[in-house]
């Protein structure tokens, strides 16, 4: 069997395995491991553990932990929170502010961190109340929240492209330098988006009203 068919081979039964449900991670290292041995025999086992050994030899991933554990400052400090609150505050008079001020707060956040999930969670959990009290569709809140905290595998500091640059043998510098623009050109877009909707649809994001704005101050 020639290394082509092999590879041809991996593609449809790693598709099929992700479309019936398997988790990604299992997946791949379960595929790697038997169409590895079908391609390379014994040497594949060689191969893995070199790739370990050089892995885990990259001083650059330290950093992960630590982007990691300033997340959970920021979070336990309620840093987001307040920072939400006066954005929130300071866009009362425009309709869409809560759209808005979650697509800053989280690129901010995503700059800090680059941790997806505590960013969906966190803008979740302080700002689904309030759009809710403040008649705000749910769907494209719900959708900002999602993008918005997905910003942070593109806006550097990224784990992902920490963790991206030592396998790729590209300079993690290089990858932040590459990533900055289009992540903000994401967040405007994104909230660009957000407004429009909101100019030619009202009801989508209303402003807020007068008692809402003395209940935050």
């Amino acid at each position: 069997m020639t290394p082509e068919i092999i590879g041809v081979i991996m593609i449809a039964f790693m598709l099929f395995s992700l479309f019936l449900g398997f988790p990604i991670s299992f997946t791949l290292i379960f595929l790697g491991f038997v169409f590895g041995y079908l391609g390379f025999g014994n040497l594949v086992f060689y191969l893995v553990t070199y790739q370990f050994y050089s892995v885990m030899m990259e001083q650059t991933l330290a950093a992960v932990p630590l982007f990691i554990f300033m997340g959970i400052l920021m979070e336990q400090a309620g840093l987001m929170e307040r920072l939400f609150q006066a954005i929130q505050l300071m866009l009362s008079r425009v309709r869409g502010a809560l759209f808005l001020a979650v697509l800053f707060v989280s690129t901010i956040f995503a700059a800090a961190t680059g941790i997806v999930g505590a960013s969906v969670t966190i803008l979740g959990i302080m700002s689904a109340k309030t759009m809710n009290r403040s008649n705000y569709d749910v769907k494209l809140a719900a959708g900002t929240i999602t993008a918005g905290g997905t910003l942070g595998i593109l806006i550097p500091p990224s784990i992902m492209l920490v963790v991206m640059g030592p396998v790729l043998e590209v300079p993690v510098t290089d990858l932040f330098a590459a990533a900055i623009i289009p992540g903000i050109m994401m967040a405007a877009l994104y909230a660009a988006y957000v407004m429009i909707r909101c100019w030619i649809n009202p009801a989508l994001g209303p402003v807020l009203p007068v008692e809402e704005r003395a209940d935050d101050m």
